[in-house]
C-alpha cells in the first residue's frame, strides 16, 4: 500500500470518529488531552496484566495493549507497567517484550515489563510460599508498585488472575488501601447448557486463581467473557463482539500498522525497531484489513480509565454517559467454587449484602444490539490516537 492510500484511508477513518475527540497536545508524555491540559483529574495508575505472545496466542491481546497505550497517550492512563503471563506448554510463542517495546517507541513512554509466574495454584489460598524468584517476579513487581504509588492503583487482568492474586494473599492490607479495583475479563456469565463441562479459557487454565479474585479484599470490576460460555454473540452480561479489522485499522500511522503486521505475520525479522518507520507491504496489509477479531476487554479498559461509550459509539466520560451509555457496572454479589463455577445476583438493598466485602460490580450492556458497531467506533477512535 502507497502512501498516498494510506494517508486517504486514514483522512477517512478519522472523518467519521465523532462529536468527541480527545486531541494531542503533542509528543510523548506531552501527549495528554485536552481535558488533562484543562484541570481533569489526574490519570489512572495502571497495570496492565496479559497473555500477550509472539507468536500470537490470540491477536485480541495486541489490540488490547494498543487500546491501554491510547488510553496512556490520551491522558486517561499513568501506565506503571505491563505483567505478560508465563506460557503454558501449549502456547508456540513466548512473552512478547517485543510488542511493549514497540509501543513504548511509538509513544515515547518507558513502560516496565514483568513476566509472570509459571506456577499453577494449588488452591485458592496458595500464596507460593515455596517458589523461586524468577517464579515471583511478577508478583513482587505488583507489591512494589502499590507500596510504591501515592494514589491507589487500577489492575487490568485479561490474562492469568495467579500473579494477582498472589500478591494479594501476601499483602492483603496493601490490597485492601492502594488497589482501586481489579478490572477482570475472565469468565462466563451463564453456563452453556449444551456444553456444561466447558469453563471460559483463562478460568481453565488456573480455576484456583479465577476463584481467589472472588475473594480479593480490593474492589472488583467483572467483565465476562461470556454472557453464555463460548456462544460468540453479544449477550447482555458479556464482553465479546466482533472487531472488523478494516474499520479499526485502515486510518492508523505506519508505525501502528507495522506494529499489527509484525504481530499477524508471526515475524521473525530482527529490525522490528527500524522497520517501524516504513508501512507493511501492501499484499500484507490488504489481507489483515479483510479479517475480524473477536475481542473481550475493550470495555473493561474504557471503564478503568473513566470513560463511557455511547450508544453511537462517542467515547464521554463516565461521568456524563447517562442514559446514553452502551453499558454499565451494576453492583452484584458473586461466589465462586474451587474449581471456578460463578454464581451470581444483583445486590440486595443496603444492609442485605454480606457484611465486611469489598465492592463487587459487574457488566451490563444497556443496548446488546448496538454493542458491536459502538464498541468498534471507540476502538476507531483510540487508534487513531497513533502518529
Amino acid at each position: 500500500m502507497n502512501r498516498s492510500r494510506r494517508m486517504f484511508l486514514k483522512a477517512g477513518a478519522i472523518s467519521g470518529l465523532g462529536a468527541w475527540r480527545m486531541g494531542r497536545a503533542g509528543h510523548g508524555h506531552a501527549a495528554a488531552d485536552e481535558q488533562v491540559a484543562a484541570g481533569r483529574a489526574e490519570p489512572v495508575p495502571l497495570i496492565h496484566v496479559t497473555d500477550l505472545f509472539h507468536p500470537h496466542g490470540d491477536p485480541d491481546d495486541h489490540f488490547d495493549l494498543a487500546c491501554v497505550y491510547a488510553l496512556a497517550m490520551r491522558g486517561r492512563f499513568d501506565l506503571r507497567g505491563i505483567v505478560i503471563d508465563y506460557p503454558p506448554g501449549f502456547r508456540h510463542g513466548d512473552p512478547a517484550v517485543v510488542a511493549v517495546a514497540q509501543m513504548n517507541h511509538m509513544t515515547g513512554l518507558a513502560v516496565p515489563v514483568s513476566i509472570g509466574t509459571s506456577r499453577k495454584l494449588a488452591g485458592r489460598t496458595d500464596a507460593l510460599p515455596d517458589a523461586a524468584d524468577r517464579d515471583t517476579a511478577a508478583i513482587r513487581f505488583l507489591i512494589e508498585q502499590l507500596r510504591a504509588s501515592e494514589r491507589p492503583v487500577a489492575l487490568s487482568c485479561v490474562g492469568s488472575a495467579a500473579d494477582i492474586v498472589v500478591a494479594a494473599l501476601r499483602e492483603p492490607a496493601l490490597f485492601r488501601d492502594k488497589c482501586a479495583s481489579v478490572y477482570l475479563n475472565s469468565g462466563s456469565a451463564h453456563e452453556n447448557p449444551e456444553r456444561p463441562d466447558r469453563l471460559e479459557f483463562n478460568v481453565a487454565l488456573d480455576p484456583a486463581a479465577y476463584a481467589a479474585m472472588f475473594d480479593l479484599p480490593c474492589p472488583l470490576s467483572w467483565f465476562p467473557c461470556w454472557h453464555v460460555t463460548e456462544v460468540r454473540e453479544p449477550g447482555e452480561s458479556g464482553s465479546f463482539y466482533w472487531l472488523p479489522h478494516r474499520d479499526a485499522l485502515a486510518g492508523i500511522s505506519d508505525s501502528a500498522a507495522h506494529f499489527f503486521a509484525y504481530m499477524f505475520s508471526r515475524s521473525t525479522e530482527p529490525k522490528w525497531l527500524r522497520a517501524m518507520a516504513s508501512p507493511p507491504p501492501g499484499d500484507v496489509w490488504d489481507k489483515i484489513l479483510a479479517g475480524r477479531r473477536g475481542m473481550w476487554s475493550t470495555a473493561s479498559l474504557l471503564t478503568a480509565a473513566g470513560l463511557a461509550v455511547t450508544r453511537d459509539g462517542d467515547l464521554v466520560p463516565g461521568a456524563e454517559a447517562n442514559d446514553a451509555a452502551l453499558f454499565r457496572l451494576k453492583p452484584v454479589e458473586v461466589t465462586c467454587t474451587d474449581d471456578g463455577r460463578t454464581a451470581w445476583r444483583e445486590r440486595p438493598p443496603a444492609g442485605e449484602g454480606t457484611p465486611g466485602r469489598a465492592m463487587r460490580r459487574m457488566l451490563s450492556v444497556a443496548d446488546v444490539a448496538r454493542y458491536p458497531a459502538a464498541m468498534t467506533r471507540a476502538v476507531q477512535t483510540l487508534f487513531a490516537t497513533f502518529e
